[in-house]
């Protein structure tokens, strides 16, 4: 390996630049749609914003099931396989969005995207495992996800251009090219050999239900369905809490989502590097106390001075992005090396569900605590997180020597 990969945290790449490729379109086209979601129904099909969120939350909680699914697909049929599927699927549902003019079209056609969306997210994990080296799983999660973030932020930069036109066939453009970009990754990474850990692996298949009686691992997945809440709190909460409680300029919400971005793509492989001699489990209650504390700032942020205020929300957006950067590769690479390799994929999909179900309860769970009292949700935050901390840092003595560690053992931790 290249001295200036390692010494960034990336990845042996050479070999898997087609998967490189697949990921970074894919990236791309969800980039492109994801800042038009919502508004993209309004300009084009004319229909109530009210509505249109409770069609797509419909979708979306419709599909939840499938992530346990995708997860018995992957172990038999591929992980490859069953990821390209999940992104011709999506390509079709795009298309759908062209022709969508009333709620009942846009329910079906919404039904598939997310279909696609949830198979996408709980096939790729796997398909990320077989791509990378049993020792550099920390860092092939890593660099996806910064992957994924630079897609986003070209994405949303174009789609800032194209709301600025409010031209309706200037919407149309950019879904068509959003189905374009995952009908060609899902049609080059059928393409595709199988990837090389894959290929090589030979196991034994046991029964579907074998996951439930690993009952080490649904504690563990307890223990983490607050991780999840704290990191879509961001988006969810930030821009009403900022703008409305805080009392915070109308700039402030975009700009640290932008710095969110900006240091995950800048971040997250060296932190990966960083972080490797450490325990996994150390990690991520590193993360636990960095989202306590972030959360913490921005429950105090009513009280913080204006003049100071805004460099202090950047600041605690900076310190919740910390904590995203020491969780996410650590945790997919402790489940992927926690599950036997036979069901390595309902595993993942397993824990792909725990974040479906968060993204379920965050905006509801916002929205019952914010009317209470505006800092209510970030306290309970807080409780949450510290609680999921101390359980991590409990189950870590009964957790596989493998799983716990990315490396070899080291007397570093």
């Amino acid at each position: 390996m290249s001295k200036w990969k390692d010494h960034f945290g990336f990845p042996e790449t050479r070999g898997k630049y087609g998967f490189l490729l697949v990921l970074i379109v894919d990236a791309f086209g969800a980039g492109l749609f994801l800042p038009l979601s919502v508004l993209y129904f309004q300009v084009t099909a004319n229909l109530p914003l009210p509505a249109i969120g409770l069609t797509l939350t419909i979708a979306t909680v419709c599909t939840l099931p499938l992530s346990l699914i995708t997860g018995n697909l992957v172990d038999r049929f591929g992980a490859r396989h069953i990821t390209a599927i999940s992104q011709i699927i999506q390509a079709f549902g795009f298309l759908g969005y062209l022709f969508v003019h009333t709620l009942s079209s846009l329910f079906g056609t919404a039904f598939l995207v997310t279909m696609g969306s949830r198979v996408f997210f709980a096939a790729s994990a796997s398909l990320i495992v077989d791509i990378a080296s049993p020792h550099e799983r920390d860092r092939w999660f890593g660099l996806v996800g910064a992957i994924r973030n630079i897609g986003l932020g070209i994405g949303g930069f174009l789609a800032g251009f194209v709301m600025a036109t409010n031209n309706p066939d200037m919407y149309h453009l950019l879904i068509g090219c959003s189905a374009l970009c995952y009908l060609v990754a899902g049609c080059l990474l059928l393409r595709l050999p199988e990837p090389e850990q894959r290929h090589h692996m030979q196991v034994a298949k046991e029964p579907v239900g074998t996951i439930w009686q690993n009952h080490l691992f649904l504690v563990f997945l307890l223990c983490n369905v607050t991780f999840p809440l704290c990191a879509l709190m961001l988006t969810i909460a930030l821009p009403v809490y900022v703008t409305e409680a805080v009392h915070a300029p109308g700039w402030i919400p975009g700009s640290a989502l932008m710095l969110n971005s900006l240091l995950i793509i800048g971040g997250q492989t060296l932190v990966v590097r960083i972080l490797e001699p450490y325990r996994r489990t150390r990690s991520i209650g590193a993360a636990a106390l960095t989202w306590g504390v972030s959360c913490s700032f921005f429950a105090i942020a009513l009280l913080i001075s204006r003049t100071i205020l805004i460099p202090y929300l950047f600041l605690a957006v900076a310190i919740h992005t910390l904590a995203s950067l020491l969780y996410g590769p650590a945790v997919s690479a402790l489940i992927a090396d926690l599950a036997p390799a036979s069901q390595r994929g309902r595993y993942l999909a397993t824990y792909e569900f725990v974040w479906g179900i968060a993204s379920a309860l965050a905006p509801a769970l916002f929205s019952l605590l914010y009317v209470v009292t505006p800092t209510l949700p970030w306290i309970l935050l807080v409780i949450l997180i510290s609680a999921s901390g101390i359980s991590m840092l409990w189950l870590e003595r009964r957790l596989p020597a493998r799983a716990v560690r990315a490396n070899k053992p080291s007397n570093n931790s």
